[in-house]
């Protein structure tokens, strides 16, 4: 080999190796600033692929899961979790999102900044000694009105399964497979037929926890499952590829091909009322009219990696 040859290949190596190390400087640099520039009481999540929602077969072992739900069938689990088929890839940005739950101390910041009137009764709730409490009985439009007052705004559904994983390989809940009573607040122990009367009739007192009561998930955030159902910024729609004649036999749209003359926003993570484990699970939907507002929902805000 001439010393010519020998010459031009070891400039063109120099050339591969100095870029190859300023990209990943760049990188680690870019990675870096992202780092230190997280807002106050927000967690950065990664950008990523993730399956979401579940399969046919899934239904099966979702009717074990709910086994104390009475007469919890095949059917049965068709109608309240069959929109959450099919299983799907997802491609997800990086962005931030908030650590906790929305607390009854910040959304009071937020009216008396803005003298901004609430649609929902979220003061019904927010009383001495619940101020670190999840802010509840907030419609959608109220907590749209709070993210864009703090520079923020609603995740998308989406964004929301993805963050509640918290980069481990679990499929139900943020600590794992399997049920635990222990790892999030929600009414575990379910209730008898009288007890459900005596609620539809006088209502149930709220035992929502101060938030961060529980250990968080893979990536630091806490009360995913349980505690408040959380509102996201996507209408409730059929997941692409899921058939007509299944969609229409889910719980929000049963045996209707029409769809209702009023938008449904979708909630995500399950409540401290939920009587079921199989109710909490990373992958359950629903779908509530925007205006509606809950004492067991509530949210969080997430922003945009710049």
């Amino acid at each position: 080999m001439s010393l010519r040859i020998i010459t031009i290949i070891a400039i063109v190596s120099t050339i591969l190796l100095t870029a190859f190390s300023v990209n990943s400087e760049f990188n680690d640099s870019k990675n870096n600033n992202q780092e230190k520039s997280i807002p106050e009481e927000m967690i950065l999540i990664p950008a990523g692929k993730f399956d979401m929602g579940i399969t046919q077969a899934d239904l099966e072992e979702l009717v074990e899961i709910g086994k104390k739900v009475p007469h919890m069938t095949i059917s049965h689990a068709e109608y309240w979790f069959g929109d959450e088929r099919p299983l799907h890839t997802v491609e997800i940005r990086a962005f931030y999102m908030d650590k906790y739950e929305v607390t009854n101390r910040e959304f009071a910041d937020f009216v008396n900044d803005t003298d901004y009137i609430p649609e929902g009764d979220w003061r019904k709730y927010a009383g001495k000694n619940r101020e670190g409490h999840p802010v509840v009985n907030v419609t959608w439009n109220d907590a749209k009105a709070y993210a864009d007052w703090a520079g923020k705004r609603l995740p998308t559904e989406e964004e929301w399964e993805y963050a509640a994983l918290g980069g481990r390989d679990v499929k139900w809940f943020p600590w794992g497979n399997e049920p635990d009573p222990q790892a999030t607040n929600y009414r575990y122990q379910g209730e008898s037929f009288l007890d459900g009367i005596f609620r539809m009739i006088f209502g149930r007192d709220i035992k929502t926890t101060v938030v961060g009561s529980y250990k968080p998930n893979g990536y630091g955030l806490y009360d995913m499952c349980g505690n408040v159902r959380e509102w996201c910024e996507s209408d409730y729609e059929a997941y692409p590829g899921l058939k007509e004649e299944h969609w229409q036999h889910t719980k929000h749209r049963p045996f209707s091909k029409d769809k209702p003359d009023y938008v449904r926003k979708v909630a995500r993570g399950g409540h401290w009322d939920s009587s079921n484990p199989v109710y909490i699970r990373i992958k359950n939907r629903t779908g509530i009219d925007m205006g509606t507002q809950w004492y067991t929902t509530g949210f969080r805000c997430v922003r945009p990696v710049n």
